[in-house]
């Protein structure tokens, strides 16, 4: 499958207005055909992990960042020293997503009982 990287920056862009406008479904759809074509940029991950966690959505927000990771390790692993940062940063938030997951988890088991 051959990798139209215009196409791929033009749905980031149009993926950031339909953000402003209040259309998260239809940024969503677009940051989402970048995650599948494994984009080689932060956008569509960093949106993608903060509108999913700002719905709680955990398990699409750690979805997307262990997604980020894959292609971050790949990009570091090209000599691409730009890319190691933002593989750190994103581990970091899987982090955290984890344990806040594993938080939630706890939470109800208590419910529960």
């Amino acid at each position: 499958m051959e990798i139209n990287e215009n196409l791929q920056t033009e749905r980031n862009l149009k993926g950031t207005e339909f953000e402003k406008n209040g259309n998260l479904e239809k940024a969503i759809e677009l940051y989402e055909e970048n995650v599948a074509e494994s984009f080689k940029g932060n956008h569509p991950y960093d949106r993608l992990a903060t509108i999913y966690k700002n719905q709680n959505d955990l398990d699409n927000e750690i979805r997307i960042l262990e997604k980020a990771i894959l292609v971050y390790e790949e990009i570091t692993i090209e000599d691409r020293l730009e890319g190691l940062p933002k593989l750190f940063r994103f581990k970091n938030r899987l982090e955290k997503a984890i344990e806040t997951q594993k938080q939630l988890a706890k939470q109800k088991k208590a419910k529960l009982k």
